[in-house]
């Protein structure tokens, strides 16, 4: 925050009388006034001082406050429509129990704010510094948190969806017993965090970090995880319709237990894997790196394992029907106890798949590079 220039002092009403004739309230100083239960609908505070006042069931329907000083204010129960806060020294504020609507905040910080059990739609916060502040028990529809500061704030029990959330790192964020529901998070970090037994569904990651995160009992209905590291996380006992983890890093991770039909594992890394008991109906795994995994007693019926390396796999008293293993690399796979129908290789598809121009000249082409065949 830029530094504060001279400030001339001014009473609410004067400040209630700028607001009649729609003129902005300039670089005035009113600490502490009290602003309860009035109309500062469509009002603009520009280089103000309003620290410590009482906004409490005010109407600040379209308000705009830039470069404001508000720590300490108090805006519970006040309509917060439409109103904008542009690098605005907001911390300490009280918002609790707010309803905030197609508000914006932006470039500002908001640090030991209080938004407890504050039903937020529709509103964006953009570089706004959020360090120790409380959104416990919130409710968080249709909103983005666009690279803003997230360290030690709680997010315990907030129910938060449709939302998108960049710069996510939130190794250092409470989110115990909250709600996600179809949200977008980019550069997420939420390794070393206790997930487990959580709803996480419709939910997109892309090259996200999960070291040592515990999803175990998880719920991740419908949601993407794209080259995401899930090195020494736990996923047992994870439930997943349609769940994606096209190529990401899941070498020696335990899964056994878990409900995923339809899921995809397209181009994983899932050598060592443990997904023993689980079900995994027309999941996908083609290209694959499964070697040594562990699919004891799995349902594979319709799964597709298409160009997959599963090399030393065990495959012991798994369910198998119409289970594509085409091309698949099956040297020292185990399927001792296996039942049902497999669909192994097309040996003439196998060959067409492995055409390439720049390889392979076909009868009536010229030879690569103008070499003989």
């Amino acid at each position: 925050m830029p530094k504060m220039p001279d400030l001339k002092p001014i009473t609410i009403e004067d400040i209630f009388a700028f607001v009649e004739h729609e003129q902005p309230v300039l670089l005035r100083s009113g600490p502490g006034l009290k602003f309860n239960k009035s109309n500062l609908s469509k009002a603009r505070f520009i280089q103000c001082d309003l620290s410590g006042c009482d906004f409490e069931d005010a109407d600040l329907t379209e308000a705009q406050f830039v470069s404001c000083e508000l720590q300490g204010c108090r805006f519970s129960g006040a309509i917060i429509k439409g109103t904008q806060f542009v690098e605005c020294n907001m911390d300490g504020a009280n918002l609790a129990g707010c309803s905030l609507e197609r508000a914006q905040l932006v470039a500002g910080s908001a640090k030991a704010a209080n938004f407890l059990t504050a039903e937020l739609d529709q509103v964006s916060l953009a570089k706004v510094d959020l360090e120790n502040s409380s959104l416990q028990d919130a409710a968080i529809y249709r909103c983005a948190l666009l690279a803003c500061g997230l360290q030690n704030i709680s997010l315990s029990g907030a129910a938060l969806s449709n939302f998108m959330l960049t710069d996510a790192d939130l190794r250092g964020v409470d989110i115990s017993n909250a709600y996600i529901d179809t949200a977008v998070f980019a550069d997420a970090d939420l390794s070393g965090k206790d997930l487990s037994n959580q709803s996480w569904q419709r939910c997109t990651f892309y090259q996200a970090t999960f070291i040592g995160t515990d999803f175990t009992g998880a719920q991740l209905d419908a949601s993407v995880f794209a080259e995401c590291d899930f090195q020494d996380a736990r996923l047992t006992g994870i439930s997943g319709n349609s769940t994606g983890f096209t190529k990401c890093q899941l070498d020696g991770i335990d899964l056994s237990g878990s409900t995923l039909p339809m899921s995809n594992f397209a181009g994983a890394s899932l050598s060592a894997a443990n997904f023993t008991g689980s079900t995994l109906f027309s999941a996908v795994f083609q290209e694959a790196d499964c070697r040594a995994t562990l699919f004891e007693r799995c349902d594979l019926r319709q799964a597709e394992f298409s160009h997959a390396d599963i090399s030393g796999a065990n495959l012991a008293a798994t369910t198998f029907f119409n289970t594509k293993l085409h091309a698949a690399k099956t040297d020292g796979t185990v399927m001792l106890g296996a039942s049902g129908s497999r669909i192994d290789t097309d040996q003439d598809r196998a060959i067409g798949e492995l055409y390439s121009p720049k390889m392979v000249a076909l009868d009536g082409e010229n030879a690569p590079n103008g070499g003989a065949l």
